[in-house]
């Protein structure tokens, strides 16, 4: 790779683009907010070369099967720069290691807004684009460009797809490259890569059927695309959705919308054959109870069984009644100790400090908890934690935050009717260093009548933080009926945590076994369910 990136910086220079023009700009290593996805790309040997601790990063877009990494940015003025980049020369501290992605910059390689090609684009903002957007010179550029990315580099580009960019109106479009669409895409079978961008798009499939279970909702499978290689595909009016891990691919959901489900799941099977070859391990997964007979009629069998809980909502906001002694007592105990604690949508600002306490959970949690299993439940809750915290405002997710000490005396909002006037003042307060000791999330479901309580993290050294966030969290979904708990991940300890909630029901869901599948692939094991099922939980330090 060496000798190609090496190619890379002499496409630029006969360009006439020279470290000089960037150490002069102030728009490189700069950006608007610690989550904007054009901070660079480091594969993993990449930062190991430039000396960047993997745990002070945050994984990249797209990075399943090899994740590399972006680094979290640290605050300059009304932005943010890039730790490898020094605040008063402005040299870059590693311009000689650096990576592939800033190498090409201001080529930007990027999926298009549905996800089923990968685009060599220009970004304009970049002066020197903007000033010779049109030049022979650079044009010559891109084609050199284009030519390594689908040559020299078409491995590297595979093996770490974080590179590549959600879509992005403001990036002129250059070239299409064909090998980086069939490896990461995996267009010769038909598929699309699931980016955040291709949500509008889907979105129709999400709604055609009402459903409370939250492993049909586009976010909460979104949400796994650093742990797989998430694609997508429309057969017979019916969203297929599937993920591939280690070269094993399975639906992630059943097929979505009111299409031909028959003819889709025949589709289904031969792409999943095609892809798994003699390993088997064809499944489908979060099959709820109404399509069983459809599956059973084309020889799917089930494999594993889980529940979700739903919860009348109205009930966990008016906390009546003796079984609920407890978490009143809670949030009457932190209520005492914080009296003036702010809650308030959480916002890109909050990235760092959200980040930080996700860290310190995971440590905590760690230390406390040994066994390999749950370490690696822990890891996968992570991963999701970090791509909720980086994307919650592209996926239209409802977040908020618990500042329980700095809060004191700011007026509290518990309404959408306040929410940019609280979040202005949490932006304030986080440039000077307020604290957060919790963050939540979640989302409306397909059935209308269900709120999904997806993620919290709630720092314990505050007694009652975490009852007081999930009531709060309640009073913002008031307006849904139901609330939905997710499942249990099979703990005994946290079935018993949601049944405490007094759920008014509990709504199963399926792992089917496609036909003639390898006997080695269990859909009771699967890596998948079993990471979710964690990040369902309650989680606190």
């Amino acid at each position: 790779m060496v000798n190609a990136a090496s190619a890379v910086d002499e496409v630029w220079r006969r360009a006439g683009l020279s470290s000089g023009h960037c150490l002069a700009c102030d728009v490189c290593c700069r950006f608007a907010s610690p989550t904007a996805c054009f901070i660079p790309f480091f594969t993993a040997a990449e930062a190991a070369d430039c000396g960047l601790p993997i745990a002070d990063c945050q994984l990249a877009e797209g990075g399943s099967p090899s994740p590399g990494v972006r680094p979290v940015v640290g605050p300059d003025g009304v932005g943010w720069r890039c730790p490898c980049r020094r605040a008063e020369s402005q040299e870059c501290t590693v311009y000689e290691r650096r990576p592939l992605d800033c190498r090409l910059y201001p080529f930007v390689l990027m999926f298009d807004a549905a996800g089923s090609q990968v685009w060599l684009g220009l970004d304009e903002v970049c002066p020197f684009a903007r000033q010779h957007h049109a030049d022979s010179v650079l044009l010559a550029a891109a084609d050199g460009a284009a030519k390594l990315l689908d040559g020299p580099l078409a491995d590297t580009i595979a093996a770490s797809p974080g590179i590549i960019s959600r879509f992005h109106g403001h990036i002129r479009p250059l070239r299409v490259l064909p090998e980086a669409t069939r490896r990461v895409c995996r267009s010769h079978l038909g598929l699309a890569r699931l980016v955040s961008t291709s949500y509008p798009l889907l979105e129709p499939f999400f709604t055609a059927r009402p459903t409370c279970l939250t492993g049909h909702a586009f976010p909460a499978i979104y949400l796994w695309a650093d742990l797989f290689n998430l694609h997508w595909r429309v057969e017979a009016d019916c969203l297929l959705l599937f993920a591939e891990s280690d070269g094993v691919s399975f639906l992630i959901a059943p097929p979505l919308g009111r299409g031909d489900l028959p003819k889709a799941l025949r589709a289904a099977a031969a792409i999943m054959a095609a892809i798994n070859g003699p390993r088997g391990g064809a499944r489908a997964q979060e099959v709820d109870e109404p399509l069983l007979p459809a599956f059973a009629a084309e020889g799917w069998q089930v494999g594993h069984r889980a529940q979700e809980y739903i919860c009348d909502t109205a009930s966990l906001i008016k906390l009546r009644g003796r079984h609920h002694d407890g978490r009143r007592h809670d949030i009457r105990r932190f209520e005492k100790l914080c009296p003036g604690a702010l809650w308030r949508p959480y916002t890109p600002t909050d990235f760092p400090q959200c980040v930080a306490l996700l860290r310190r959970w995971q440590a905590e949690r760690a230390a406390a908890h040994p066994d390999p299993f749950y370490r690696g439940q822990l890891d996968a809750a992570t991963h999701l934690h970090l791509r909720t915290l980086r994307e919650a405002e592209s996926l239209r997710l409802w977040g908020f935050v618990a500042e329980p000490e700095r809060g004191r005396g700011q007026e509290d909002s518990t309404t959408r009717t306040t929410t940019s006037t609280s979040s202005e003042i949490g932006n304030r307060k986080s440039e000077i260093g307020n604290p957060i000791a919790a963050y939540t999330f979640g989302f409306p479901l397909a059935d209308g009548q269900t709120f999904a309580d997806f993620l919290e993290v709630a720092d314990l050294s505050y007694p009652g933080l975490a009852a007081w966030t999930f009531c709060r969290f309640c009073r913002e979904a008031r307006d849904w009926p139901f609330l939905n708990l997710g499942t249990d991940s099979e703990l005994p300890s946290l079935a018993r945590a949601k049944l405490a909630c007094r759920p008014a029901r509990i709504v199963p869901s399926y792992i089917l076994n496609a036909p003639q599948r390898a006997p080695s692939c269990r859909g009771g094991e699967s890596p998948f369910r079993k990471g979710k099922s964690l990040a369902h939980a309650h989680c606190a330090l």
